[in-house]
């Protein structure tokens, strides 16, 4: 089809969130990241996966997912949690590390509907999302009906390609990936037509090689030439089912159709509550896969975990899973040696007062292998200012003005932590309504209360005590608006 006109389409300043780094000749450890708050217990094994920042997401992990971009018609994202601009942020700290984030467009639950004449509508969606929230490229995750219902085939990597040639137009390379599950990779599968219809175009597929019980392969080398069927929920054999399947579709063998190897990313679950079958029990079975394809000239780019919230989840139990899937792998992608050891982000970041033209934080002291030299202060995304302490006065501000904050530790070394989580705090000025106080986590709502929030009003709407997850902005069963512009 012509070229789309995205004209109409906003391009946001310069900044961090701007940058789409590069993935090529890279290996990569690829996690998605939940965009929805967790449940008590949400867990296959009835665990419970961790609330994150992306800012709190392990370095190690340069690629990351955000599921997801959906929606009846053309599908959407909005942040669950947080504001566009901190969101964006946010995603400009990894883009300066040199991680990149996608936007995923799926999910197993998710129904999407495109039809022929929906290119360009869908291309300049994806276009406003890259633009307001910095992300750099764009996951096809579509499952089960979705994946040829109505015209996806066509007109999802028809838009895709147009996006991709405009960001190409600009010097900036927007990456494309998938993440199909295996079995629909056969040499007929659901899945080819995507390949195909994006051939040159795509970076990366990442299968799933999990949730699919006795779904595997026929391997005829197997069993001392006998041949045997693999399945993929076979523990005893995972090592095998792991480098077969990914030798057969690295050499598009055994019924599967070919992904280069530079181009395959194994998917596994983080643990035992993130999928119902596919979890690797003993790590040396997935290092053992990954010598053999090696041995076999089959270099695969990396691995993809459902999900970052996992790893850092915790079981019934109450046992943090405590970064396992990161802990074991990360070597295996990134090499043995890694860099140092940095101090731990600081936590518990907190406002402790404000006024008309300053702002006072304070924050839990950062540990690590050696001594924490300093903190750094980062305001908007800016390193304002360093204190040995754990607390500081930010001072110079504008009244009645709203700044977002982080802060990092750095130790004697001069190795600096990943960041806190964020804080968003507000200098006074403005006109002040006793009725409105700011509000607040851990903090007791009755219903009728009023608070405000980001420049704006809320009324409370039933009883409830207060978490990060439920800001007035993102509960909306418990806040409405009574403003409808922002004041000051």
């Amino acid at each position: 089809m012509d070229k789309i006109d995205f004209t109409s389409i906003n391009t946001q300043a310069a900044d961090a969130a701007s940058l789409m780094p590069s993935i090529a000749g890279k290996k990569i450890l690829m996690g998605f990241w939940h965009n929805w708050a967790a449940g008590p217990a949400d867990g296959y094994q009835r665990g419970q996966f961790a609330n994150l920042n992306l800012v709190d997401v392990p370095k190690e992990y340069n690629v990351v997912a955000v599921a997801f971009m959906k929606g009846n018609g053309i599908p959407t994202f909005k942040p669950y949690n947080l504001s566009d601009a901190e969101f964006r942020r946010q995603v400009g700290v990894l883009n300066s590390q040199g991680r990149a984030v996608l936007i995923s467009l799926g999910g197993a639950d998710a129904h999407i509907e495109l039809h022929k004449g929906s290119e360009q509508p869908l291309a300049n969606e994806i276009i406003r999302l890259v633009e307001t929230y910095g992300f750099d490229g764009l996951d096809i995750d579509l499952e089960q009906s979705a994946i040829d219902f109505a015209d996806n085939k066509s007109v999802l990597p028809a838009a895709l390609k147009l996006v991709k040639d405009h960001y190409a137009g600009q010097g900036k390379h927007f990456i494309i990936s998938m993440a199909p599950e295996f079995p629909y990779l056969t040499s007929n599968g659901k899945y080819v037509a995507y390949l195909q219809a994006l051939e040159g175009y795509y970076d990366f597929i990442a299968p799933q090689y999990y949730n699919q019980g006795g779904d595997g392969l026929w391997v005829q080398e197997a069993n001392g030439g006998a041949g045997a069927w693999i399945a993929q929920n076979n523990d005893q054999m995972k090592e095998d089912f792991l480098f077969y399947l990914s030798d057969s579709l690295a050499s598009g063998t055994r019924g599967f159709t070919r992904i280069a190897a530079d181009k395959l990313v194994i998917g596994l679950p983080s643990n035992v509550d993130a999928a119902a079958t596919g979890y690797v029990i003993d790590p040396a079975a997935l290092n053992n896969a990954f010598k053999r394809l090696q041995g076999a000239g089959h270099g695969i780019k990396g691995l993809m975990t459902w999900s970052v919230n996992w790893d850092a989840g915790i079981n019934r139990q109450g046992v943090h899973y405590n970064w396992e899937f990161r802990n074991r792998y990360a070597p295996l992608i990134h090499g043995e040696v890694g860099e140092p050891e940095r101090p731990g982000a600081p936590g518990n970041l907190q406002l402790l007062g404000s006024s008309r033209n300053s702002i006072s934080l304070g924050w839990g002291v950062a540990g690590g292998v050696r001594p924490v030299e300093f903190y750094t202060l980062y305001r908007d995304g800016n390193a304002v200012a360093r204190t040995p302490t754990p607390n500081i006065e930010d001072q110079g501000l504008s009244a009645d003005t709203q700044y977002s904050y982080f802060v990092t530790a750095t130790d004697t070394q001069g190795r600096e932590s990943l960041p806190s989580r964020s804080l968003s705090a507000r200098t006074t000025g403005g006109v002040v309504d006793p009725s409105f106080p700011e509000w607040s986590t851990s903090q007791r709502y009755l219903k009728g209360d009023g608070v405000s929030y980001e420049g704006n009003r809320y009324l409370c709407l039933q009883e409830h005590t207060s978490n990060p997850a439920w800001t007035p902005t993102a509960a909306f069963t418990l806040w409405s608006k009574v403003l409808l512009e922002r004041h000051g």
